[in-house]
């Protein structure tokens, strides 16, 4: 949880402060009324983020400001007392902001603030300049207010950054550059990548209404031009991130219900019943988080956990929907759902490109097995993404629990001796491990989502 120091001498808006935190964020926070308490809880605790008022009881004089970056913090100045004199020193000072106290609308804009700068860790911005001087400038612009950094010095390199790095969220790109300039970049970028997918804003000296105008015609989303101040900066910066978030939002409302949409059609074309379709979500959700994943993480991959059989769309009824053992030929049919499943997805989630890669690789290599003995790829331990693996582990389970046309269920007992037993050939060993190890709360997903015909084998079977 991300460390917040509140220094302001004001009781009444250390109340406000205190009540808002805790009410609309997460923050850890600590508050200090004076210089003294500052310099205390800086010495005792690392701090990420900062609030401070310039003109405290015994540092009147902005002293603050030079003790938190001491302590490499760079802090929100909430201020009474603003004149052309600090707005100067504002373009070189390590400071993230400035606010004014002159309303409570304000006070809010500060927390707003606060949560945007946390939100900016898992952002990730390209920086594009040949000259290196420059090119740390922007990035130390950015690190300020906690964006993740990749460099770049021409169009040519950065292009091979963002098929690195698919998560990169803006691009900065100077226009004047060998190999490669910004213009040509540009329209490089847009042959893969919408507006609404990433932001690009080019930075130029040239004040020609064409040049600009041709940038934005070729896919820029913005411009500044040079020279420029860190207020003109940052405000074109969080206009554009907050428009690539709009359209973030949008686009995960509309992905939800593809995927419904999708799951669905699984369902309905196979004998998997829509239980089957949670509790492998649930499933993998624990799992994720077991093995150390980030919530947000966890969660994605959770939800394209549900489109890992897609593909038996496009296998034959009397195939899919068999009651007994298939023959080598059947099973062969069969098998080609995991590759069928992956050209399904490639173009459902083609503008979220890391989605689109977890998706379509559960879908191919969900039934890879440890050993290498698996389908399609016969791709053998870490070779197998760690998502496929997890989904191939949970899926089986699934499966042997419950009842499947060609199969009754198997008891519990039977189950997990299975999984045991085929852990370093079949399964990854170490998911296996933290499975087992926390297997009542993978049976408290069987019964809340059981099936009807499963009861009678696995009825609220109590956890181990």
């Amino acid at each position: 949880m991300a460390k917040l120091l509140i220094i302001e001498d004001s009781k009444t808006l250390c109340m406000v402060f205190d009540e808002l935190l805790n009410k609309y964020t997460n923050f850890d926070f600590d508050i200090a009324m004076t210089y003294e308490e500052a310099r205390l809880s800086l010495s005792q605790t690392r701090y990420e983020f900062a609030v401070a008022d310039m003109n405290l009881p015994d540092a009147p004089n902005g002293e603050i400001i030079a003790l938190l970056n001491k302590h490499n913090v760079a802090p929100i100045v909430f201020t009474a007392i603003f004149d052309e004199s600090f707005r100067e020193g504002f373009e070189t000072a390590r400071i993230v902001d400035y606010v004014l106290k002159e309303r409570f609308e304000n006070v809010i804009y500060v927390i707003e603030k606060l949560k945007q700068l946390e939100a900016n860790k898992k952002k990730t911005v390209l920086v594009v300049d040949d000259s290196a001087l420059y090119a740390n400038y922007l990035k130390q612009n950015f690190m300020l207010h906690h964006f993740k950094v990749i460099s770049a010095s021409n169009g040519k390199e950065a292009l091979e950054k963002l098929e690195l790095h698919p998560e990169i969220d803006l691009v900065i790109t100077d226009y004047h550059m060998p190999v490669m300039d910004g213009l040509e970049f540009v329209r490089a970028i847009r042959k893969k990548r919408t507006k609404k997918d990433l932001s690009i804003i080019i930075l130029t000296s040239d004040t020609n209404s064409y040049t600009t105008s041709r940038f934005l015609k070729d896919g820029a989303n913005d411009y500044i031009t040079k020279p420029f101040s860190r207020d003109e900066f940052y405000s074109r910066i969080y206009q554009n991130v907050e428009t690539v978030e709009l359209f973030e939002s949008m686009r995960s409302e509309f992905n939800e219900d593809i995927i419904a949409l999708l799951a669905e059609v699984t369902e309905f074309k196979s004998s998997e019943t829509s239980s089957h379709i949670k509790r492998i979500s649930e499933y993998v959700y624990l799992l994720a988080k077991l093995l150390g994943m980030f919530d947000e993480e966890a969660k994605m991959i959770s939800k394209m956990s549900v489109l890992h059989d897609i593909g038996k769309v496009t296998i034959a009824d009397n195939v899919l929907c068999k009651p007994g053992k298939l023959t080598q030929e059947e099973f062969e049919h069969m098998k080609a759902h995991t590759a069928n499943g992956k050209k399904l997805l490639e173009r459902a989630f083609n503008s979220d490109p890391k989605v689109s890669k977890v998706a379509q690789e559960i879908a191919m290599h969900h039934h890879e097995k440890w050993d290498g003995s698996g389908y399609p790829d016969g791709l053998k331990g870490e070779e197998i993404p760690v998502h496929a693996r997890i989904v191939g582990l949970v899926d089986v389970f699934d499966a042997l629990v419950n009842r499947r046309v060609y199969k009754d269920p198997w008891t519990l007992d039977d189950t997990l001796s299975y999984i045991e037993n085929n852990a370093g050939t079949h399964f990854d060993p170490k998911i296996v491990k933290l499975f087992l190890l926390n297997i009542g709360c993978f049976i408290n997903v069987v019964n809340k989502y059981e099936d009807e015909e499963s009861k009678a084998t696995f009825c609220k079977v109590s956890p181990i």
